[in-house]
């Protein structure tokens, strides 16, 4: 069993790449670009961890969603990590059917269903930490970023606005809990997505001239650390951002850092 949780996770992590990257716009000398968009969760508003209650369900969700949809009980956002946690998945097989619904949502859901964020925020944060402490790994989030601007007189082939100026960057940030029964799925929701949430704000306030002739990689890492000491407790600590790529397009010419 242990041996196919790696290839439910990649699936898990490909799906989630592929809808960050759905909202991607390029010139169209980056169409094929691999940097990765950070259009879909870092706009997921915090409130989504307060809970809630007898979620509507829609008579064409699938069993996938039927199942993970029954965890978000009233209150769920006041249970502690380890509690919650501990209700998604207590064995090896539990978890590999869990990271197989997870995988199977998150490459189909809207971004337009009501349970969006807590599938893409909630759950996706849990599926990694039960199978990061299953696999003996680092807890981590995914970070990717990106700042569009200059848009352009027309349209690329799926009709979506062209930018002059494109930078994505590829991040991850890694994260422990020392006490899961201390923190709350609220409390951990809170700090992951205002991490997310402020290093995108950060990125947009930079202006083209910093980001191209900067040190952007060492900007972008030094206020990850500001962050991450801001918003660590005595009980979850979160780590500065590592950075795999950054990916700029202005006005024709491409730079990769």
């Amino acid at each position: 069993m242990k041996k196919c949780l790696p290839i439910i996770f990649a699936a898990l992590l490909m799906v989630s790449a592929l809808t960050g990257c759905a909202g991607r716009n390029s010139s169209p000398e980056q169409n094929n670009a691999t940097a990765q968009s950070s259009k879909t969760n870092i706009s997921q508003p915090v409130t989504s961890t307060t809970g809630a209650s007898s979620p509507t369900i829609s008579p064409n969700t699938s069993a996938a969603y039927e199942k993970l949809i029954a965890y978000k009980t009233e209150g769920y956002g006041q249970q502690s990590i380890a509690d919650f946690n501990t209700t998604l998945a207590s064995t090896p097989d539990e978890l590999a059917e869990f990271l197989a619904a997870v995988a199977d949502v998150i490459s189909t859901i809207s971004p337009d269903d009501e349970n969006y964020d807590f599938f893409t925020t909630t759950i996706s944060f849990s599926s990694q930490e039960l199978y990061g402490e299953h696999m003996g790994e680092e807890f981590f989030i995914s970070m990717p970023l990106s700042k569009l601007s200059r848009p352009c007189d027309y349209l690329d082939d799926e009709g979506e606005t062209v930018y002059d100026f494109t930078c994505f960057v590829d991040a991850t940030a890694v994260y422990s809990i020392q006490a899961p029964k201390f923190v709350s799925v609220a409390e951990r929701d809170k700090a992951l997505l205002t991490f997310k949430e402020e290093m995108q704000n950060y990125l947009n306030g930079l202006s083209e001239e910093e980001i191209v002739g900067g040190d952007i990689k060492k900007m972008l890492t030094d206020k990850s650390t500001e962050l991450a000491n801001s918003l660590s407790t005595e009980n979850m600590k979160l780590s500065s951002c590592d950075i795999y790529m950054i990916q700029i397009h202005n006005a024709g010419t491409e730079i990769t850092k």
